[in-house]
């Protein structure tokens, strides 16, 4: 399934709501909260990769960064 929604941290924040707001409700479990949760944290962490990378090619003029999007 691909999505074609933008990944940002409103987004991010928006889903996190959403899901304690069910979980508030009792349509979703403590597990599928949780499920929930590690996927946020791990959407965030690389939100925050390409945060620290875009700030590394700013700071220095000749870093040489792979581009892991090229990587098969």
């Amino acid at each position: 399934m691909k999505s074609t929604k933008k990944v940002n941290t409103k987004e991010l924040l928006r889903h996190c709501f959403d899901t304690m707001q069910l979980l508030k409700a009792k349509a979703i479990n403590v597990d599928e909260a949780k499920a929930q949760a590690g996927l946020l944290k791990q959407a965030n962490n690389v939100l925050k990769y390409e945060l620290d990378r875009a700030t590394a090619i700013q700071k220095f003029e000749n870093i040489d960064i792979r581009e892991i999007e090229d990587l098969e």
